[in-house]
């Protein structure tokens, strides 16, 4: 079972996150997107990403941004394994997708899906021959794009949508130690993915992570994994 933490802002509690037990650690880069207290400066990026991918963790690097030009920018620029489509206003197409592996071969590309009703269903289907992951979230706002409400949603179209789709599938959305067990048991995703319940959030919008939340939410995750043999 993946365990995705969400959104990594300084070098060292990204190491203590890294330590905790994450396997996919995601950030926002510098961009025209987003809280601007979680966007981070690129020469950090580099060096948290440099020392995730010495560990074997895969690094993820948040678009909010709706301009594509920029995403594929920033996707050269910073060659991180994954690139995740969160805006509200883009998502991704054949054509980006094709331009992502000509600037960043080696970036896989990941597309939210805001899941507010069933029609979420069709929508993560349309984007399944293109990606490489699809990642379930809830909530929708103009500085966060698709996520980041702490708010989870219907877990029966998650489910259904893992079935329905053959790439694999983050599940996001209210997800903390609490409840990560019980997601895992309905959805049966390829992963998990948590922001809001393993974060400390302050005044102005500067939060870091609660990194024994962090740790609890990776352990109960496995545990919940390896009862289901997944």
């Amino acid at each position: 079972m993946i365990k995705q933490i969400y959104s990594l802002i300084q070098y060292d509690e990204s190491v203590k996150t890294m330590d905790a037990g994450a396997d996919n650690i995601g950030l926002v880069p510098m961009q025209n997107g987003g809280v601007p207290a979680h966007r981070v400066p690129l020469d950090r990026v580099r060096k948290i990403f440099d020392e995730a991918k010495r560990r074997g963790v895969t690094s993820v690097a948040i678009m909010l941004t709706n301009d594509p030009e920029e995403m594929l920018k920033l996707g050269e620029e910073i060659q991180p394994d994954i690139l995740h489509i969160a805006g509200d206003g883009y998502a991704a197409d054949e054509t980006f997708a094709k331009r992502l592996k000509d600037v960043a071969p080696h970036t896989k590309l990941m597309q939210a899906v805001l899941v507010d009703n069933e029609s979420a269903i069709d929508r993560a289907k349309k984007f399944e021959p293109f990606v490489d992951y699809i990642l379930l979230d809830s909530g929708l706002a103009h500085d966060t794009g698709i996520g980041a409400s702490g708010q989870t949603h219907d877990w029966n179209i998650d489910a259904q949508i893992v079935k329905a789709v053959n790439v694999p599938v983050i599940e996001a959305g209210g997800l903390g130690p609490d409840n990560v067990a019980d997601a895992i048991k309905k959805i049966r995703p390829y992963g998990v993915d948590s922001l809001t319940k393993t974060s400390i959030k302050y005044e102005g919008g500067n939060m870091e992570k609660d990194i024994d939340k962090v740790r609890a939410f990776c352990e109960n995750a496995d545990a919940a994994a390896k009862e289901l043999g997944l």
